[in-house]
């Protein structure tokens, strides 16, 4: 459905310039829900507004639907936004209008009938379940709500792209989910392509097939949600990954100055993750009857990706320096990354 050919965006203020893209090539399938991530500043949000040319690519082609928007005219660049909305973090909703005439505002714009524009916004308000807030204005709203309206309005003129760029961040994680939801439900129902713009793995985690890590303007990684959840190369998506499992908790339990974790010397810490799609094997068990050792564990994970089961754990591994060994080279056998962090 998207398509970048190496696209790169520069931005000039005075006598410096700024490379906000650089050299960017990717496909997005049609029908897919594409995360795009990055800190602030990694060019994310530039990358996504060059998709309906509201930043116009200094470089390279962007092929949307199968045409090129960098090769038409103003005119027909016009009608091809058409089929492509946006939802933002603030909303952007009109506060003189009522929920009904924010998401008519398009249609009306678009010369539709009166008769006709009643039938759809009522399809759209049905769609985001706000059929009771038609007449309320953003005023008196919730954050979520809000983003409903927000969502149903970019739906109006039946786009075959959604771009989401940091919807959920100005809500609380409850109302976070929801949205997510809905914009998953709007997938299914719709074959919308939807591309989320974002600086939360949970976010990516929840809703995307395919992830793009972005950092200083290139993508450095990209793949499969549970690919780069697994098995994540760059030391950025390592980070991201990390921020959304508990796993992560090893790291201040170690540099607590009150020391809560006392190694002896027969001691390792290993924090163990899960490669596979699917893990049914009682892998501690085997390890610790079958090279005699005694594993405590400290920390434990398991999350659904993509529907897949994703799980690791840190724990503590005692017993002879040759018979932690055999067990770690076994659990590398069975596709579980181990890595020792520290040893008494």
């Amino acid at each position: 459905m998207i398509r970048f050919e190496h696209i790169s965006k520069r931005f000039t203020d005075g006598a410096r310039t700024v490379e906000a893209v650089k050299d960017v090539s990717l496909e997005i399938e049609k029908g897919s829900i594409a995360g795009i991530i990055g800190f602030s500043g990694a060019g994310k949000s530039t990358l996504a507004r060059c998709i309906n040319l509201l930043e116009r690519p200094t470089e390279g082609k962007v092929i949307v639907g199968g045409t090129e928007l960098t090769a038409l005219s103003e005119k027909q660049l016009r009608e091809q936004r058409k089929k492509i909305g946006m939802i933002f973090q603030q909303f952007n909703l009109f506060a003189s209008r009522t929920v009904y005439g924010n998401i008519a505002y398009p249609l009306e714009h678009g010369g539709m009938a009166k008769a006709e524009i009643r039938q759809r916004v009522n399809e759209l308000l049905d769609l985001v379940g706000l059929k009771d807030k038609e007449n309320a204005y953003p005023a008196q709203l919730s954050g979520g709500q809000k983003q409903r309206v927000a969502i149903a309005r970019a739906l109006a003129n039946r786009p075959e792209v959604l771009l989401s760029d940091e919807s959920t961040s100005a809500l609380d994680p409850q109302t976070t989910k929801s949205i997510l939801h809905l914009l998953k439900e709007l997938n299914q129902k719709l074959g919308i392509t939807i591309v989320v713009i974002t600086h939360e793995m949970q976010v990516v985690k929840e809703i995307c097939d395919k992830v793009y890590v972005m950092d200083g303007g290139r993508v450095v990684e990209s793949g499969d949600v549970f690919q780069v959840f697994s098995s994540p190369r760059e030391t950025i998506t390592r980070n991201f990954v990390m921020s959304t499992s508990n796993l992560s908790q090893i790291d201040e339990l170690l540099g607590d100055p009150a020391k809560p974790i006392h190694l002896g010397p027969d001691d390792y810490l290993v924090r163990l993750r899960y490669l596979e799609r699917s893990t049914s094997e009682a892998l501690i068990s085997h390890i610790s009857r079958q090279y005699e050792l005694d594993v405590n564990i400290l920390l434990a994970s398991i999350e659904l990706i993509e529907g897949n089961p994703l799980g690791g754990l840190v724990a503590v591994i005692t017993g002879p320096h040759e018979r932690v060994r055999g067990a770690m080279e076994y659990l590398s056998r069975r596709n579980v990354l181990a890595e020792v962090i520290s040893h008494g």
